[in-house]
Formats: C-alpha cells, sequence, structure tokens
C-alpha cells in the first residue's frame, strides 16, 4: 500500500464509503489528499454531525462537493456546505 521505505501511498485515488471513512479517520486523516471529493454532500448539512466534523479534518489542498440537493430545507444548510469547501470565506 505504500511506497517502500515512505509514508506515500501508492495510490492516486480512494474512493470509499462514510461508514468506512468514519471507522478508519485515524488511519486515512494521517495523510496528506490532493482533493476530497464527497458525493451526497447534503449529507454534510449539519455543521455539528459527526461526519461533518470527521470530514472537516482532514487536511486537502482542494474539497469538491456533489449533490443534486444543495439546499433542502433552509439557509443554513447550504451555509454549512459553503463553510465546509471554504471555511475561511464562510466563517
Amino acid at each position: 500500500m505504500f511506497v517502500q521505505g515512505t509514508k506515500r501511498l501508492k495510490m492516486n485515488v480512494l474512493l470509499t464509503t462514510y461508514e468506512i471513512l468514519l471507522k478508519d479517520k485515524a488511519f486515512l486523516g494521517a495523510f496528506e489528499w490532493a482533493v476530497l471529493a464527497v458525493d451526497e454532500a447534503h449529507r454534510l448539512k449539519n455543521d455539528e454531525s459527526l461526519l461533518y466534523r470527521s470530514l472537516a479534518d482532514f487536511s486537502t489542498n482542494h474539497r469538491l462537493l456533489i449533490t443534486g440537493t444543495p439546499l433542502q430545507n433552509s439557509l443554513k444548510e447550504l451555509w454549512a456546505l459553503l463553510h465546509f469547501i471554504m471555511p475561511n470565506r464562510f466563517s
């Protein structure tokens, strides 16, 4: 899984589920990721949820949210998504 003699991963892409990510957060969070792409991003509408906080802790250069329903119930949910991808601008 690692390049021999380094802590660099041999993979270019890791596709996983939310459940596996939460289970293996300590391991996966130890790496610097180039991009964090989140499908079904409307699941991050609550900025106090375990999933939101876990993903927000990941060190990434870029974040991409993929959802068909960015606004479901309130503007606060939209704010949570915008804050996730641009925390400095939406604080």
